[in-house]
C-alpha cells in the first residue's frame, strides 16, 4: 500500500467582510450593452453627498451597536476612478479615518481600465487605498467591441501595470459570455489573467437583464447566452488553473440583492453556482491526482471542511467520481487539514 496527502487546491486566504458601498452606474462614461447596475444592487439613484453622509452615520453606528470585527470598505459599481477626483479623494480619506478608529481593515474599488490615471491612483494609493478591481470583463479585442466597451485589450494590460506599479493590490473581473465570445476566448482570458498575477479574481458569466442592450439582442436573436452546462464545462477548469496559479477567486457569479432575479430574462442561472463550479473543480483536480497514482484506489480521506462540496450540488458528481474509483464506500472524512490517498 502507498499513502500521499496534499491539500485543497485552494490557495489559503484571509476570510474577510466587506461592508459595501453602491453607486450605480456612477462615473460611467457610457452604457455598456449587459450593465443593469440598479437592477443587479437594489440601489436606488443617490447623489454623491448623499452617498458619504451615509458612510459617514451608518459606519460609526454600525461599531456603537456591540463589539465587531473590523471590516472592508468597498466601493462598487458605477467607475470610481472616473468620479470627480476631489470626491474620490474624499470618499478614500474619510474610509481611512475609520481605519484609524479600528473600523475598517483595508478600503479597495472598483473601476474600468481605460479610467485609470497613473499620478491620481498614486495619490489615492496614498491616501489610503488599498485595492483596485479592474472590470475587464475579456481581453478579446471583438468582445469588448460588440459589448461597447470602447477600450482594447492593451489598454487593459496598461491598466493593471498601472496598478502594480502603484503599490496597489490588484483585482480582475472577468464576464464571460457576452456577444462574440468564441470557444477558447475565456480559457485565453484566464491565460492572460494568470500571466498578470493578480491578487484576485472575480468572475461573473453574463446574464441578460431587463432593460439593456443585451436583452434587446436576445429578444431579436442576436445574442445567445451560455447555457447552464457551458458555464460549468468553462469555468471550472478555469477555477481550478488559478487556484493551482495562487490566485484567490472571490467570487463566482453575481451577487443576488432582493427582487434581481425577476429582472433576469437569460443566463446562467443557479442558487448554487458558486458551489457548482467549486465542486467541479475539486473533481478535476482529484481526477489529476489519482491519474499520477494509478486506478487501483483502496482509500480517499477527505477533510470534513469539504464534504459539503466533494459529490457537488445534490450529489451530481457522484456518477462521474465512480468512473475514477471513488465512492462514498471508499471515502472518509477527518478532522485534518489535507486530503489522503491510500492506493496499491
Amino acid at each position: 500500500m502507498h499513502t500521499t496527502f496534499f491539500k485543497h487546491p485552494e490557495p489559503e486566504h484571509k476570510k474577510t467582510r466587506i461592508w459595501p458601498v453602491f453607486m450605480p452606474f456612477m462615473g460611467c462614461p457610457t452604457k455598456c450593452i449587459y450593465c443593469s447596475q440598479d437592477r443587479q444592487t437594489g440601489t436606488g439613484a443617490k447623489t454623491l453627498s448623499e452617498i458619504y453622509q451615509d458612510i459617514e452615520r451608518e459606519i460609526p453606528a454600525f461599531f456603537k451597536e456591540k463589539k465587531r470585527d473590523p471590516l472592508e470598505l468597498a466601493f462598487f459599481g458605477g467607475t470610481f476612478t472616473a468620479l470627480p477626483f476631489e470626491w474620490q479623494q474624499r470618499f478614500i480619506s474619510l474610509a481611512a479615518e475609520f481605519k484609524k478608529q479600528g473600523y475598517m481593515t483595508k478600503v479597495r474599488c472598483s473601476t474600468r481600465p481605460d479610467c485609470i490615471d497613473a499620478d491620481q491612483i498614486v495619490k489615492l494609493h496614498e491616501a489610503g487605498l488599498d485595492m483596485v478591481e479592474l472590470g475587464i470583463q475579456s481581453f478579446s479585442a471583438e468582445v469588448l467591441r460588440r459589448s461597447a466597451r470602447n477600450y482594447s485589450p492593451q489598454t487593459a494590460v496598461n491598466a493593471c501595470h498601472v496598478i502594480r506599479e502603484s503599490g496597489l493590490s490588484l483585482g480582475i473581473q472577468l464576464l464571460p459570455g457576452l456577444p462574440g465570445t468564441k470557444r477558447g476566448d475565456f480559457q485565453r482570458d484566464i491565460s492572460r489573467t494568470i500571466e498578470l498575477a493578480p491578487d484576485a479574481v472575480r468572475i461573473y458569466p453574463c446574464l441578460t437583464v431587463k432593460g439593456t442592450g443585451l436583452e434587446k439582442l436576445y429578444r431579436v436573436g442576436k445574442y445567445t447566452p451560455w447555457s447552464l452546462s457551458r458555464t460549468e464545462e468553462e469555468l471550472s477548469p478555469a477555477l481550478l488553473r488559478l487556484w493551482q496559479h495562487k490566485i484567490h477567486v472571490i467570487r463566482i457569479g453575481v451577487a443576488h440583492e432582493e427582487g434581481f432575479e425577476e429582472s433576469i430574462v437569460a443566463g446562467p442561472v443557479h442558487p448554487a453556482l458558486g458551489q457548482k463550479i467549486r465542486s467541479k473543480a475539486l473533481y478535476l483536480f482529484l481526477r489529476s491526482k489519482l491519474a499520477m497514482h494509478g486506478s487501483n484506489i483502496k482509500q480517499l480521506i477527505v477533510p470534513q471542511q469539504y464534504s459539503g462540496e466533494l459529490w457537488g450540488h445534490k450529489a451530481s458528481l457522484k456518477p462521474l467520481y465512480a468512473k475514477i474509483g471513488i465512492l462514498p464506500a471508499n471515502t472518509k472524512y477527518s478532522a485534518a487539514s489535507f486530503f489522503k490517498l491510500i492506493y496499491k
